[in-house]
């Protein structure tokens, strides 16, 4: 039997998401397991096991390759994954070889998590057709990735692509990485809630978002403004234009330093829509420079949560190429 198979697993905080992929295809089948944030071993041999199925049996006889996309600063060079808070029990640990032991002797590819995203929305989403694109994922934070050329900008570190904490105002709201007025603090999720509750507080929100702070209380989330907002209360529609003012501000600086010819948006905030999206583009395109690239495309994600999982086989494929 041909081993012409690829594995794209997304590592998570809290669960393993998996797609498996033929030679040419987005994907053929896939799964989700829980995260042991302790041992990145002992996830990987329960992926193992769990996709084996889908590739051939407990051997892995159809497996051409494996590509883990992974929350962190990745080092695909080496296979060393250092930071990540999400995964404390992976930190500064050797996931190539870890994949390895799970796996066989296949190659593996690894990438940190929104580079993974960006590159499947590049091969089979949003970016499709596209050559120099830029990724912003709005979730609970923010992150980010560049590809220039068709390659995914690493950077001398491996740190490249941290949108999210470029700083639009110095004395902007605190984030979680300890500076001030980051994007992340205004268009990630939990500088979205702070708004909204700090808006209940300040006694200047409409009674329908102060009735609905108040109704879910710690179970609060964006999709609740968003829906608020969708019914045209104008406290929440307010909270996501004021997010997406500052979107634009980054996509604005992001577009003058680096000239692509798509921005893609994606993530769990990035699903308001145009309520995000449409403040976004009216404050970013009069703050672009160059005259030709006051039209560039900036377009919602297509992939959803699966993105980072068909990006890492993707990059499980192109890397099984360059070995044979």
């Amino acid at each position: 039997m041909s081993r012409d198979l690829y594995l794209g697993v997304d590592a998570g905080g809290t669960a393993i998401k998996y797609e498996v992929a033929g030679p040419g295809s987005l994907a053929c089948g896939g799964g989700q397991i829980p995260t042991d944030p302790r041992d990145a071993g002992a996830t990987l041999r329960a992926l193992a096991a769990d996709a084996a199925p889908l590739l051939g049996g407990a051997g892995l006889p159809r497996l051409a390759g494996a590509g883990l996309a992974c929350a962190g600063i990745v080092n695909p060079v080496t296979g060393w994954l250092g930071r990540s808070p999400n995964l404390p029990g992976w930190e500064n640990s050797d996931l190539g070889a870890a994949m390895h032991a799970a796996f066989g002797d296949v190659p593996v590819a690894l990438a940190n998590d929104v580079n993974g995203a960006l590159y499947g929305e590049y091969r089979h989403g949003a970016g499709r057709g596209h050559r120099d694109v830029v990724m912003i994922a709005l979730g609970t934070g923010v992150g980010g990735a560049v590809i220039v050329a068709g390659s995914l900008l690493l950077g001398q570190h491996f740190g490249a692509g941290e949108i999210g904490h470029m700083v639009l105002d110095d004395d902007g709201p605190p984030c979680a990485c300890g500076s001030r007025g980051c994007l992340e603090a205004w268009a990630g999720s939990t500088g979205l809630l702070r708004a909204a509750r700090a808006a209940v507080a300040a006694g200047t929100a409409t009674p329908a978002l102060t009735r609905l702070v108040a109704a879910r209380g710690a179970d609060l989330e964006t999709r609740d403004l968003a829906g608020l907002a969708g019914e045209g209360d104008a406290s929440a529609s307010t909270l996501f234009a004021a997010a997406g003012r500052r979107l634009g501000q980054a996509v604005a600086n992001l577009v003058n330093v680096l000239d692509p010819d798509c921005v893609i948006i994606g993530g769990g905030v990035a699903r308001a829509g145009d309520l995000i999206l449409g403040p976004c583009r009216e404050r970013a395109l009069p703050l672009v420079l160059a005259r030709g690239a006051k039209d560039v495309p900036i377009i919602p994600a297509e992939l959803g949560p699966r993105a980072a999982a068909v990006g890492a086989a993707s990059l499980a494929r192109e890397k099984a190429q360059e070995v044979r």
